[in-house]
């Protein structure tokens, strides 16, 4: 097939599809798929005459920035599949002098602001959960999960191919997606969707035409995909991935000697069926995973840092996602992670086994099991632990799900340590005899022999997206603990349409609930919201593409409704059409303090326990267009703070040499004013970090943390060869320094190869 010779009569059926269709509706279209009655050679110029006799889709739409005109730059796709793989050809036309915008070559790239081309496949029809492969005109890779709402998660990752081939005024693709690669139901119909974000032309476009105001992932924006026969199973699929390490580190704080360490051993893939995988790991190595970004803290309780390691990654929802943000059941940091930022260290895990994926069209199955070592170089107490999960979820109605969850933690060793079960009862935190808090705080620190949680989700999902909404209980068993107050409930709905949201929430944690393998910040009390949004769309504007004002209204309570926490902020959201963004606020802010604190972050003279305090702040943001090589950010917030004052800055700077090179400088100034003979604090946080990629395979990074709360100064320079699909050579050089004197703290070199071996 000759693509220049056709790109006018694709230009005119393309518009005769949109004036014979008006848009493109998940109900209203599909897409018939045939299979391949000739080798196709995957080298992107989709010349073989397979790709004449297949079904043509078209007829994009935008989704910005509008939602209902046909898309400039038009887009069509072609779909086949073979014995082993389904093959995608997709050509996008362009009519725009210029070079594509892409910033980068590395893997799993930013998705908003490059050039690319996304298929989302929905394989279960469920219109819930999904797969999405995309590349970029330089044929950069990204894969990822999606999830309810549209959320991908691009950790995922797995093998697939693809060649792009760039021609005048268009360029195209072959992407083979093999069977063995995705979870699938043996179901004549999928559905799926094509996205294209064409930055040079500042538009996005999708074959399904998705409002704005959602995001066009989500799988309810997708057409049926139909099979001329029902999809076979893929075979015998079992995967393994074996690596081995070397490392040598020392600990200077400690006056330790140089400790070497090598190391081996392997992650597996089985697939039970089709939709059902079984993950396998033995004694894992997550020493190439990226450090935490470090943030100043001037808050008085435990941070959120975010799950980074492969083995955790698939199928999260499914096990991580169960209650709210503040209540969650099960966070997976808490497995073989000791402490974050400049003071993480990984704890020994043994061995590990999940099983995951889809039982039929209504069921979702997930069952986790890891055994970690006990923690011999750690100060505190870290013994042998064994940790268990387990899920079933049920698809209810036609996007809504019901699930119940299991999660335990058993104590392997014998604890050095006797505790105070009263005070844990009666406070939530663990002491020894003389006293000593020994709570956890996002480390591996327990005590106890055992620590159950269960409990039920609903999760409510309309199929037109505008009704999303969430009811769990949990409850947690321990022993020398008493029943009551071991609970955790909440609710929450949001009513969604294109031009205005609004959302109620409120979720109660009893004071005696302990999720030792989960997330809560703080038991024991009542959290309750309201929120709103508008969005004056701009249908006229050569500026504007939107505005509009959101307010939020929170508190929190004893669970006796005794008024501890209140905020309120309202804001007003301002997105051009060339991409930048600016954002003006006020807040209000009551706090009744629990626990003295001080507010400067620096260890100094402690507010009094029971006092309040109330204060009021705004703040501004804005951001330069995103699509450029050169990107400032810069956000204020100046106001009151507990009982004194607060300015904070933050500074974001971006330089990029497309495609192969690109700084970031991010930074941060806290200035905490407070009155005698309480501490002022001036707090910096300083991140540079360059990113070279000198290919689609070979990636340097070099990242720099500066923060003076914790007085360290920390580096991290990352080498990744991708020298087969998902087979990786790394080798990572860290250290960390006393910011007084530039003393060093610790420093360590890993070397590691790992290698995908399909049986």
């Amino acid at each position: 097939m000759s693509v220049k010779k056709n790109k006018l009569l694709s230009i005119a059926l393309a518009f005769f599809w949109f004036s014979s269709n008006a848009q493109n509706m998940p109900d209203a279209v599909s897409y018939e798929l045939r299979a391949a009655d000739e080798d196709i050679k995957i080298d992107g110029k989709l010349d073989e005459p397979i790709w004449d006799k297949l079904p043509r889709g078209g007829g994009f739409v935008q989704t910005f920035p509008t939602d209902n005109t046909l898309a400039i730059d038009s887009t069509q796709f072609m779909v086949t599949y073979t014995g082993k793989a389904i093959i995608v050809g997709i050509i996008c036309y362009d009519y725009l002098d210029g070079d594509y915008i892409a910033t980068t070559l590395r893997r799993d790239f930013n998705w908003r602001v490059n050039d690319n081309v996304s298929v989302y496949l929905d394989p279960y029809n469920d219109k819930t959960n999904g797969f999405t492969f995309q590349v970029t005109p330089n044929n950069v890779q990204r894969e990822g999960l999606v999830l309810l709402g549209g959320d991908v998660r691009d950790d995922w990752d797995n093998k697939w191919y693809s060649e792009v081939h760039k021609g005048e005024n268009f360029w195209s693709v072959e992407i083979m997606i093999p069977f063995k690669t995705i979870r699938y139901n043996n179901v004549p119909q999928w559905n799926f969707q094509v996205l294209r974000n064409n930055q040079k032309r500042n538009e996005i476009s999708a074959w399904i035409q998705a409002p704005q105001g959602f995001r066009p992932s989500n799988m309810t924006f997708s057409a049926p995909l139909n099979w001329d026969e029902t999809p076979q199973s893929a075979g015998s699929n079992v995967t393994v991935i074996p690596y081995l390490a070397a490392s040598a580190g020392k600990n200077h704080e400690e006056n330790g000697t140089t400790q070497s360490n090598f190391d081996a051993g392997f992650d597996a893939k089985v697939a039970v069926s089709s939709s059902l995988n079984l993950d396998l790991t033995f004694n894992p190595d997550f020493s190439q995973v990226e450090v935490d970004q470090q943030v100043t803290n001037l808050q008085r309780f435990e941070i959120f840092f975010p799950e980074r390691r492969q083995f955790f990654l698939e199928n999260q929802d499914l096990f991580a996602d169960g209650g709210f943000r503040r209540s969650r059941p099960f966070f997976s940091r808490r497995i073989g992670i000791q402490g974050s930022g400049d003071t993480r260290r990984n704890v020994p895990i043994i061995a590990g086994a999940r099983l995951s994926g889809k039982i039929g069209s209504k069921w979702r199955i997930g069952a986790l099991n890891m055994v970690t070592n006990e923690d011999a170089t750690s100060e505190e107490i870290s013994p042998a632990q064994n940790y268990s999960v387990a899920v079933l979820e049920r698809q209810i109605f036609n996007r809504s799900r019901l699930s119940a969850i299991f999660v335990g933690r058993n104590n392997l060793g014998n604890s050095a340590v006797e505790y105070d079960a009263e005070t844990l009862a009666s406070t939530g935190r663990l002491e020894d005899q003389n006293g000593n808090t020994l709570s956890p705080e996002d480390t591996l620190i327990t005590l106890t022999d055992y620590n159950y949680v269960f409990g039920l989700d609903y999760n409510l999902a309309t199929v037109d997206n505008s009704w999303e909404g969430d009811i769990f209980y949990h409850r947690s068993v321990d022993p020398d603990v008493s029943s009551d107050e071991k609970y955790a409930t909440g609710a929450f709905i949001r009513y969604q349409k294109p031009e205005y949201s609004f959302r109620v929430n409120i979720q109660r944690i009893g004071e005696n609930h302990n999720a030792e393998v989960g997330f809560i910040p703080r038991p024991g009390v009542t959290n309750y919201g309201f929120g709103a949004q508008y969005n004056y769309f701009t249908s006229d504007g050569n500026i504007l593409q939107r505005h509009g004002p959101e307010l939020n209204l929170g508190g929190v309570s004893t669970n006796e409704w005794d008024r501890l926490d209140n905020d309120a902020g309202l804001e007003y959201q301002f997105s051009f059409l060339n991409t930048s963004y600016l954002e003006i606020g006020f807040n209000w802010n009551f706090v009744s303090l629990t626990s003295s604190f001080d507010p400067s972050g620096s260890d100094g003279l402690e507010l009094a326990e029971n006092t309040q305090h109330s204060w009021r702040s705004y703040r501004f943001f804005y951001r330069t267009d995103r699509r450029k090589n050169i990107i400032l950010s810069a956000g204020i917030r100046n106001g009151g703070f507990f009982n004194g004052n607060r300015f904070n800055a933050e500074l974001g700077l971006t330089f990029r040499f497309p495609p192969i090179f690109q700084i970031e400088l991010n930074s941060e100034y806290n200035k905490v004013d407070l009155p005698d003979p309480f501490s002022d604090a001036d707090l910096y946080l300083i991140g540079p970090r360059i990113d070279v990629t000198l290919s689609n395979n070979l990636f340097l990074t070099t990242f720099v943390q500066y923060n003076s709360q914790r007085e360290n100064l920390g580096h991290n320079t990352r080498f990744q060869w991708r020298f087969k699909p998902v087979s990786d050579i790394f080798l990572v050089y860290t250290d960390n320094y006393i910011t007084d004197g530039f003393q060093t703290r610790n420093r360590a070199i890993v070397f590691k190869v790992n290698y995908w071996l399909s049986l």
